[in-house]
């Protein structure tokens, strides 16, 4: 009991609501956290799971406070190696306040020391499958499950998606080659048209070029008499 109790005060101080760095955007957009830097021109915060910058011209305040990150890191730093259920506690709090990469890192040292810790196991994605514990991959591998497509299935239930795909890209594929050849009818009509067209127009100015058709007054001579030809009468 005693043991039990000497580990509360780490819980507490973690799940205790504790003040951080809050940056407030221009709009009312918040970021909770770790300032690890600001400038300027930009105001990085750590979050947790990861830093984010932010232009100093976006900023509208900025609140500094002590954040849960801190208190993990601290807690953590006093923690020795061997204190299973100190890291346990260290991992709860961590989670609690969404510092899901701490969490981890924490229950990672649980499981080095209690390989066998449920706790530790599910909080780090295991599943415990015929008496073993193996990753969610492993385990959906070990029931015959494959993935397709980022899904996990029975093989039958990949083989009838697979056929799903391979009849709609039959369907996509045929709908584009008769689009194709439409297109190409419809080219092919309009080069037609074309040359009917460059051929009436050719036909018509060589209408226009016999020296036999004159225009809108019929037809006539197509030559002009020479003075040999013509008979004045003596």
């Amino acid at each position: 009991m005693r043991k039990l109790f000497c580990f509360l005060p780490l819980l507490a101080a973690l799940s205790a609501p504790a003040l951080a760095d809050e940056v407030f955007l221009v709009g009312g957009a918040k970021f909770t956290g770790r300032i690890e830097q600001q400038t300027d021109q930009m105001v990085t915060i750590n979050i947790g799971d990861g830093v984010i910058g932010v232009p100093t011209s976006r900023v509208e305040k900025i609140v500094k406070g002590r954040s849960p990150l801190d208190e993990y890191e601290d807690r953590a730093k006093r923690t020795k190696a061997d204190d299973l259920e100190a890291w346990r506690t260290l991992a709860r709090g961590a989670a609690q306040h969404g510092l899901s990469a701490q969490s981890r890192e924490a229950y990672g040292n649980v499981m080095r020391m209690a390989p066998d810790d449920a706790e530790a196991r599910r909080a780090l994605g295991y599943v415990k499958y015929d008496g073993q514990w193996m990753t969610e991959e492993d385990s959906y591998r070990a029931r015959g499950f494959v993935k397709y497509e980022g899904e996990w299935m029975t093989p039958s239930e990949a083989q009838q998606a697979q056929a799903r795909f391979d009849s709609e890209e039959a369907r996509r594929d045929a709908e584009l080659r008769a689009a194709e050849a439409e297109a190409e009818a419809a080219a092919a009509q309009a080069r037609a048209d074309e040359a009917e067209e460059r051929a009436r127009e050719a036909e018509d100015r060589n209408r226009w070029n016999n020296p036999v058709y004159w225009g809108g007054w019929g037809y006539g001579v197509n030559t002009w008499p020479t003075t040999s030809t013509i008979h004045y009468g003596w």
